[in-house]
């Protein structure tokens, strides 16, 4: 349990360093008193689960990012990976509007011919 609250504190603290804020604005964004937020920075509490959302939502971050799962390197790969993959449909969305035109332009040229023909 000992290393849960180091590792949180650890991240907590490096992510407030990282966003430049205090621990008295933290607090005040999610409605607690400073020595909680200080309790959780030198691992002796651990925030309950709403408690942690709400630090999460002030920090401007996932809640799987504040204790550790997620890391920005990982966010920078997903985004990569998402921004590929939209890519990658807007080809295949152009792909499929020309294919759909062509069609269009077919059946227009069939019907201009049978409206010659008849």
């Amino acid at each position: 349990m000992k290393n849960e609250q180091i590792s949180f504190s650890t991240q907590l603290k490096k992510i407030m360093k990282e966003k430049k804020i205090t621990q008295q604005e933290l607090a005040d964004k999610i409605g607690v008193y400073q020595t909680m937020v200080s309790h959780w920075l030198r691992g002796i509490k651990n925030p309950t689960l709403t408690s942690l959302k709400k630090i999460a939502d002030a920090l401007e971050i996932s809640v799987s990012c504040l204790i550790g799962e997620e890391t920005n390197e990982n966010n920078k790969e997903k985004i990569v990976l998402l921004k590929n993959k939209i890519e990658e449909l807007e080809k295949q969305n152009k792909d499929l509007q020309i294919k759909v035109l062509k069609l269009e332009n077919d059946n227009l040229k069939f019907a201009l011919e049978k409206s010659k023909n008849s």
